[in-house]
Formats: structure tokens, sequence, C-alpha cells
């Protein structure tokens, strides 16, 4: 643990809870040093959901969690189930960190805005907003001019991130976007509408489910691990079963089965400690995980799977 509180922490404003989600083990990396650093605690969020509401009485809550599919204001399904699942959210200093592998505005900001919407419609806002760029896992994104910097780099940045976000959570100052690269989010909205069409297309091909699906993409998501699968190298170890955040994963006959209510966080395949298991959109021969985070780190316990019904979208 850190010496260097902040001020505010084990002062005037009692410590945080930092709540996360993660596959590669960025999200965990940030939220541990953002609960080290201001005494707080960090929580797995896929162990508090078994139940149908997430109690605490931390006045400060964080949530940090990887973007996907940034086109789609998307954040992980299994976000938008705790924040409905947390309870006197309007009671409580909100902040959201968001890691990602692109520039902020178009990768960090369109997920933010959409569990800002979200957490307004319970009733609560979401006081502080943050991003932090950290190595890609893998996502075959060679189409998209994205910053060439190496890892140390960001890993440098990500650091004074991390102090920076201590800082404000410690006095519960309100941060926002910018003016400017809100107005760049309100020029983009209108694409990001036209690229769905294409991304709907796509996760109904990967789910394998009929052109007249009535499905939606929110709905074809957790259906697109009908086209991951694991090679003859598999060993039938189980460790992607460990790491899986919600348990989507059994193994059969010594072979991993995945049960379609995948998140599409990779851990399975950035965990696997042979690289037998192939998703359909992570690039072939690469692979990462977050340095400091190790294996057992990344073990989830058991737990009750609950996929709440209804989504909010734009």
């Amino acid at each position: 643990m850190h010496d260097d509180a902040f001020p505010g922490i084990n002062g005037k404003l009692p410590a945080p809870e930092i709540y996360y989600f993660s596959g590669t083990g960025n999200s965990l990396a940030v939220a541990r040093d953002i609960a080290e650093r201001t005494r707080g605690k960090w929580i797995s969020i896929p162990l508090v959901m078994n139940t149908p509401s997430v109690r605490t009485d931390a006045d400060a809550v964080g949530v940090v969690f990887p973007t996907y599919h940034s086109q789609l204001f998307g954040i992980p399904l299994i976000i938008e189930r705790f924040i409905k699942q947390l309870e006197d959210i309007d009671r409580k200093y909100l902040f959201a960190v968001c890691t990602c592998g692109g520039h902020t505005p178009f990768n960090a900001l369109p997920a933010l805005k959409n569990l800002e919407k979200i957490i307004v419609s319970r009733g609560g806002c979401l006081s502080a907003e943050f991003s932090i760029r950290l190595p890609m896992n893998s996502l075959n994104y060679s189409h998209v001019p994205f910053p060439n910097t190496d890892q140390e780099t960001m890993f440098e940045r990500c650091r004074k991130q991390v102090e920076d976000i201590c800082r404000t959570v410690a006095v519960r100052k309100r941060r926002k976007f910018t003016p400017a690269q809100l107005l760049l989010h309100f020029i983009m909205t209108p694409l990001y509408r036209m690229l769905r069409k294409v991304v709907a297309e796509a996760l109904r091909k990967y789910a394998n489910e009929p052109e007249n699906t009535p499905l939606t993409v929110y709905e074809l998501m957790p259906l697109t691990d009908n086209s991951i699968y694991a090679d003859e190298t598999c060993s039938g170890c189980g460790i992607c079963t460990d790491v899986c955040p919600v348990q989507n994963i059994q193994i059969d006959d010594n072979r991993p089965v995945w049960r379609h209510h995948c998140e599409m966080c990779l851990a399975c395949v950035e965990w696997c400690p042979v690289q037998a298991i192939h998703h359909w959109c992570r690039v072939e021969g690469r692979s990462y995980h977050h340095p400091e985070v190790t294996l057992s780190d990344m073990m989830v316990s058991a737990c009750d799977y609950q996929d709440t019904a209804g989504h909010i979208t734009e």
C-alpha cells in the first residue's frame, strides 16, 4: 500500500470503494492503484453481481472498466447491470475511469457518456470522468489510426494520471471532459449511428444468427462466443474457466465450452497458457495482459451469474 495518501483521505473524507471489470488486467491494475493510493478498497464487479442489489456504505464509488465497441457507445454489458443494481446511487459521489487503447474522444468519451446516461436514468450523477490509454488486448484495429506509443511510455503516463485521479477523488471534485472534446463527440455521433449497422451485421455473423434475426446488438454480443474455439493444443487445464469474469466457460470432455453470455473481454484468450483459444476479433499471434497483474489476480471466485433484463441505449 502506498504511504502517500492524498489530502482528504483518512481525514476529512472517508476512503472510496473502487469497483472494476477487467479482462487483460488493465482495469484491475488501475483500480488497485487508485484504491491503494486513496486507502480504499478495490472490488471485482463480478463478485458482487450474485444478488439483486449492490449495497455499499461508501460515499464515493469509482467504476473502472475497458471500453468496447466505441461506435456503439458501448460499455461492457456487466457495467450497465452493475449500475442498475447499485443502491442509493443518488447519494454517492460517482466517478468512472475508462481504460482504452486509442484516442480519448473517440474511444473513451462515447462509453463514458453512455455510462452517464444510465446513471442519470437512475437518479444519480457522474461527478468525474477520466480515461487512461493502455495497451490494447490484441484486437484487430489495424485499419484505425491509433497513436503509436510504446508500452513503457503508456505505463508511466498512466501512473501520473492515476495520481491526478486520486487528487480529484480525495476532495470529491467534479471533473468533466472539455468543451472541445464534447463538441467533437457531438460531431461524430451521426457517424457512430451509421457504424452501428455495420457492427450489428458483423455481430450477427459471429453469433451464427440468421439474417432476419430480431435480436438487437446488445442481445447479439453475448452470443458471439459461438465463434470462439480452442484448437488441438488445448490441455483442458481449466484456466479459461477460472479467469472468465461471468462464468461463461465450462470444461466438457476436457474441452472448453462457451455458454453464450460472453462479455467479449478476451480474458480466456489472453490468459490461456498455451494460446489455444481463438477469438474472432483477436489478431492471431499477438497477446497482451498487464505486466503487473498475475494469473492469481485474475482468478474469479465462484458466483451465481445473473443477467438482468433490459438495456438503456441511445
